[in-house]
């Protein structure tokens, strides 16, 4: 069966990889060397967003570092659950920084509640209208223009956060192979039932050469979750990540 990557893809990605560290010595860069009115701005620039931007980049390591692009073996278990864990603190980490740009704009801009106080911290995100009001019409366009990337994200984040966490399947079986893999299945049980643990192994061993390792993540299946391949949708979403912070940088300036 050819690679799941062509060797142009590859390249790609290998290239994007390491855009990225370019990327990122340059933003935090400019957000530590910045001047803010706020310290409170300063503190959520450099320890906030600056230190979320080298936890991504650190991610995107480990999981091209644990699981390369160019891989066909079905990887052990040990390294599909380490390459979950950084996928998952990537992606928490990115909506996190979304939130740390919102607190920044917050304190450079001294935006308050109605009431004149500070405002609840649950009302402080890109996306609230206590902090939206005070976009101005460029800023409120180019995050129009990112809605559906940033819904995609939400989604990501809530099932991890709050339902089902996002996980690496550890192969898949190609309708070719169903019948021979459940076969196996229902002896390998049988073998266990009977306590054969020598047959059961040998079964299991069976079982998974039958199966082809895809560098896809997803959540729920009962929600019909999408399935990412995550080299490219790690890189993609941290070069988005990038663009959010430029582009936050324009709107302190206006």
């Amino acid at each position: 069966m050819a690679p799941y990557f062509s060797t142009e893809n590859l390249a790609k990605l290998q290239y994007a990889r390491q855009e990225v560290h370019k990327q990122f010595a340059e933003l935090r860069q400019r957000y530590i060397t910045r001047k803010y009115r706020s310290d409170r701005a300063r503190e959520y620039a450099t320890h906030g967003f600056g230190r979320r931007l080298g936890t991504l980049v650190r991610a995107i390591e480990q999981v091209y570092e644990i699981l390369p692009p160019e891989r066909e073996d079905i990887p052990e278990r040990d390294e599909v659950v380490d390459a979950t864990i950084a996928i998952q603190s990537f992606v928490l980490n990115t909506f996190g920084c979304l939130d740390n740009l919102a607190w920044i704009l917050v304190y450079e801009k001294d935006i308050k509640g109605k009431d004149g106080n500070e405002l609840d911290p649950k009302r402080v995100g890109l996306g609230s209208k206590e902090v939206r009001i005070s976009f101005t019409d460029e800023f409120r366009a180019y995050l129009d223009s990112r809605q559906k990337w940033f819904e995609n994200l939400k989604n990501f984040r809530d099932s991890l956060a709050h339902r089902i966490p996002l996980y690496i399947p550890p192969y898949i079986v190609t309708p070719a192979n169903v019948d021979e893999y459940n076969r196996l299945e229902q002896a390998s049980g049988e073998a266990l039932q009977r306590a054969d643990f020598e047959e059961y192994d040998r079964l299991q061993s069976e079982q998974k050469k039958l199966g082809l390792f895809r560098p896809w993540m997803t959540h729920s299946q009962f929600e019909k979750a999408p399935s990412v391949v995550f080299h490219s949708q790690l890189v993609a979403d941290y070069v988005t990540i990038d663009e959010f912070g430029r582009t936050m940088l324009e709107e302190l300036d206006r």
